[in-house]
């Protein structure tokens, strides 16, 4: 992580009744994205470093309506223009509720975002997130919402800052922080072999002592900016989207307010397929042929593939895929060589992490085709069909 991400706001604590120190946060977990076994880039769900964080306890003394208790407020320096995160979480004696606020001028007159509450008797890390405009100090106020008869109230906060930065993307992760979810980022994917590529991300935040992955939306782009697919990262996909790319350069944009990792797998892959029925590629039995279907070709262009079956027999091929998406899919058709003759399985869809095609009973001897094209303009992905014996 660059030098200007680590050290990116202090707290500074003047106030007699609060005093802070600046410590580190490295919890680092790690969990194995799901990925299909005929393709096997090391994808891997991990979580970079986050900013060192700003830490103070915070205790505020009782009020009543006889004595007007100072509130208390905390100033925060921050370095660059971004996102400053705020945690706060009442410890002890929590008689009512309170209110957190953030404000570009000491006085707390100029409101810099929309104020929080701590509930009454909460123990819960209230997360708020603003935005910053320009490096400056900032101030959070913490206030009783009413009086209190009795009592202080001692709150725990942490505090994050953190900016964007375009970065070109390798198979490690890398902590990108975007600054206040209206400017996108481009960040370069260099594709140095036409092939399969796995783009791999999350957004994330702490929770406790853990970091937990969430969704992150992102588009991926050609090497002019102009937006190729509308990607997903969720659970739903192991926070792992496929593609099948041609050699180039491309973007990855994304339009965040929250910390997100990102990487991305690539790796060569031949399209064997013949490019029309005359040059359809022979697929022995019990042999394989890999293929391909790019994210930049039509929903018209297919890939041709043979089969021979000597003498009567049962025909079994077997389609393995990595493909964009949970929906997006592939159409697969074996024709015969004798369109008079109906084959069982003529037509059938294949998703991500594919499927096997069997007939249910002996076919005649002769030829047959496999024709593989895209079903929608956005599916993308590789693929290998084999012949079973």
């Amino acid at each position: 992580m660059k030098k200007s991400l680590k050290k990116v706001l202090s707290m500074v604590l003047t106030l007699a009744m609060a005093a802070g120190v600046v410590s580190g946060a490295g919890n680092v977990n790690s969990a194995k994205a799901e990925t299909v076994a005929m393709v096997t880039p090391a994808v891997v769900t991990d979580f970079a470093s986050l900013p060192t964080p700003a830490q103070a306890t915070v205790t505020l003394q009782g009020k009543n309506a006889q004595t007007q208790i100072p509130n208390v407020i905390v100033p925060i320096r921050v370095e660059k223009r971004g996102v400053i995160e705020i945690g706060a979480t009442v410890t002890t004696g929590a008689a009512a509720s309170i209110e957190m606020g953030f404000f570009s001028d000491q006085n707390c007159t100029k409101s810099a975002g929309s104020s929080t509450t701590i509930a009454s008797g909460s123990t819960q890390v209230i997360d708020k997130t603003f935005t910053v405009e320009t490096a400056a100090t900032y101030y959070v106020r913490f206030k009783w919402s009413s009086t209190v008869p009795a009592g202080a109230a001692t709150i725990k906060m942490l505090a994050y800052a953190y900016s964007g930065t375009e970065m070109t993307l390798t198979s490690t992760f890398q902590p990108v922080f975007n600054g206040d979810g209206v400017n996108t980022l481009y960040h370069k994917l260099n594709v140095k072999k036409t092939g399969f590529v796995a783009i791999c991300g999350n957004e994330y935040r702490e929770s406790g002592t853990s970091l937990v992955a969430s969704s992150l939306s992102f588009k991926i782009c050609n090497a002019k900016k102009k937006a190729l697919h509308n990607g997903y990262l969720s659970s739903l996909n192991n926070y792992t989207e496929k593609y099948a790319l041609k050699k180039g350069t491309y973007y990855v944009a994304v339009t965040s307010s929250q910390r997100y990792q990102l990487k991305a797998e690539s790796r060569a892959w031949k399209d064997q397929g013949g490019k029309s029925k005359k040059k359809a590629k022979t697929i022995k039995r019990g042999k394989s042929a890999n293929g391909t279907v790019l994210l930049t070709e039509g929903t018209k262009k297919a890939d041709w593939y043979k089969i021979k079956l000597p003498k009567k027999s049962k025909m079994k091929i077997k389609i393995a895929t990595a493909c964009t998406g949970t929906a997006s899919v592939m159409k697969v058709q074996i024709i015969p060589a004798n369109r008079h003759y109906t084959l069982i399985n003529s037509s059938s869809l294949v998703a991500d992490k594919g499927k096997t095609l069997a007939s249910r009973n002996k076919l005649k001897a002769g030829t047959y085709y496999i024709k593989v094209t895209k079903l929608t303009k956005s599916t993308s992905g590789v693929y290998r069909i084999k012949f079973m014996k």
